[in-house]
Parts: structure tokens; sequence; C-alpha cells
């Protein structure tokens, strides 16, 4: 059972992946390269708050400033987009053997069906951790 629980946890390792999202940079001392950038890494409130110190008024609604040809409210949106989705995970059962499909059964359903199943958790081990550590690792993890 380790040798799968182990596959399990190295299957789930490798298909885990943190996006880095990219830090822009002003090129110049402009205050709109600056707006622009912070745009880009902080998000378009933060510009807004920049340029009203400098009493530059961006809209939400219309066009105000580009940042390298694109509009910055859009700039802000992609870059809002990449954040989200910061890491994933799948988890996956590589056998059929018990252990290793309540496991599954727990990132999946809870705990509860588990501890009815099995009586005392800490018997149980997926990947090497109690199963409770597990779940905490992995219950939003694609199933």
């Amino acid at each position: 059972m380790k040798k799968q629980l182990l596959t399990l946890f190295v299957a789930t390792a490798s298909l885990s992946h943190v996006a880095q999202a990219a830090q822009y940079f002003s090129a110049d001392k402009k205050i709109e390269s600056q707006l622009c950038s912070i745009s880009a890494n902080e998000g378009f409130s933060a510009a807004r708050k920049v340029a009203h110190q400098h009493g530059i008024f961006i809209s939400r609604h219309s066009q105000s400033i580009l940042c390298n040809g694109q509009d910055i409210r859009d700039i802000a949106k992609k870059e809002s987009n990449t954040k989200r989705n910061v890491k994933v995970v799948e988890v996956f059962a590589t056998n059929d053997q018990t252990e290793t499909q309540l496991c599954v059964t727990a990132v999946k359903q809870g705990l509860t069906p588990v501890r009815e199943k099995i009586g005392n958790l800490n018997s149980l081990r997926c990947n090497g951790e109690p199963v409770t550590d597990f779940v905490k690792r992995y219950q939003n993890a694609a199933i």
C-alpha cells in the first residue's frame, strides 16, 4: 500500500504548479507609466488611488490611459485573471485498494463517511500523513 500511496503523492505533486505572475515596471519616470505598472501589478483600484493623488482622473467606464497601446483597465483585468488560479492540484487513485479509495473518498466527501467505515481516523494515512491533514491540504483540489 505504501508504494501505491507514494505513487499517488508523486502524481499529485507533479500535477500541481504555481502560476507566477509577471511583475511590470515603468520604463521612465512619467506618472502615466507608473500608473500602468501599478494597474498591472496591484489592480485598477490601486492605480486610481495613485492617479487621484497626482490630480489625474482614470475612468472605470471609458478609455483614459493607454499602456503599450492597451487600455489601462484591460491590463488590470488580465493580471487579476492570472492571479485567481494560483495553485492547481489533481487528486486521483492509482489503484483499487481500500485504503487508497478511502483517502480519495475523504477528499471528495469529507471525513464522516470514512469515519463510519473504519471508526478510528488515526489508523488511516494518506501519502504518509494522517488522513485529516491530507484532507485539509487537498479538499478543494480537482478530483
